[in-house]
């Protein structure tokens, strides 16, 4: 059977409302439990219409995560809550927001899943550290008061360990996990402005 064609605002549509939709899946299924037929569903179409947008449920996470990496000036701008440059304060809350599972993919990731986003779609899933080190320089124009000595390959490195843990939890010790991710949001401050206090 010969793929659908469909036009330009439909492929636009479709593709948006599958990308919408995949958020909320991967809260609630993981990217292990996520099927095709719950994404389509979620989006309202067939399940051979996934197909004619994406090669596999791998190849539509990864476009998931870019979909909402797009949010980013969105959540900045959240967490600067009415202010031009974020201090530590907002920096902070920014953190916060990185890996709260109501505007993050993050927690719902696992390491494996990532490593299976790799071995699946390498060219794609490998980590981009260019991309990565644009992404926090941007970050960093958002801000006032940096240390003039700011490091900002370590401060990534610090931002993706940081990550990495909230995605890892189950690995982690629960009844610590919040003084734990509150203490690397302190190292982070640190490295970023030379103090944790606002």
């Amino acid at each position: 059977m010969a793929k659908r064609v469909f036009t330009e605002a439909e492929r636009t549509e479709y593709r948006e409302k599958m990308l919408a939709a995949g958020f909320d899946l991967l809260k609630q299924y993981g990217m292990t439990h996520m099927s095709v037929a719950k994404i389509t569903e979620a989006a309202g179409i067939g399940v051979s219409t996934f197909y004619n947008f994406f090669p596999s449920k791998e190849a539509y996470v990864y476009e998931v995560l870019q979909y909402r990496r797009k949010m980013i000036p969105e959540l900045i701008k959240m967490a600067l809550d009415g202010k031009e440059k974020a201090g530590p304060a907002e920096t902070r809350n920014y953190l916060k927001i990185m890996i709260d599972e109501d505007y993050s993919i993050f927690p719902s990731l696992s390491p494996e899943d990532e490593q299976r986003l790799l071995e699946m779609i390498p060219e794609k899933a490998k980590p981009d550290l260019q991309r990565e080190t644009e992404i926090s320089t941007m970050f960093f124009q958002q801000m006032e008061g940096i240390r003039p000595d700011i490091n900002i390959g370590v401060v990534t490195n610090l931002i993706k360990i940081y990550v990495l843990g909230a995605e890892g939890r189950e690995l982690l010790h629960d009844a610590a996990y919040e003084e734990t991710m509150e203490r690397m949001r302190d190292v982070i401050i640190y490295e970023i402005f030379g103090r944790t206090e606002s």
